[in-house]
């Protein structure tokens, strides 16, 4: 169950951002998603509302690396909207647009 709570939390966060922290969310959110989340089905939407609904029970480098990552995919939103908008979320495929488009993207 734990992986499948990982694998899903991975493609909670399938907004792309370095892949450094998809890594530090993992390692620091999959203990705490498995025990207030493990009843959440893994999709999106319940995951992401389980999420929201048990962040202060998170430890505090959960809390840090989720945020982070909110912050880069809100950094990125315009620039995948524009370059990446037939690209459906999960399983990595708005990553894999980002990657094609890197060259593309604003600073942020």
């Amino acid at each position: 169950m734990a992986r499948a709570l990982t694998l899903a939390l991975l493609l909670q966060l399938s907004m792309p951002s370095a892949f450094a922290q998809y890594v530090e969310v993992i390692a620091a959110c999959t203990r705490e998603v498995t025990k207030h989340c493990q009843a959440a089905q893994p999709q999106r939407n319940a995951l992401a509302g389980c999420i929201e609904a048990h962040f202060q029970d998170f430890h505090e480098q959960c809390q840090t690396a989720l945020m982070r990552t909110a912050a880069v995919r809100e950094a990125c939103k315009a620039d995948i909207d524009q370059h990446c908008a037939a690209a459906r979320p999960g399983a990595g495929r708005i990553l894999v647009c980002v990657r094609k488009n890197f060259a593309a993207l604003s600073q942020s």
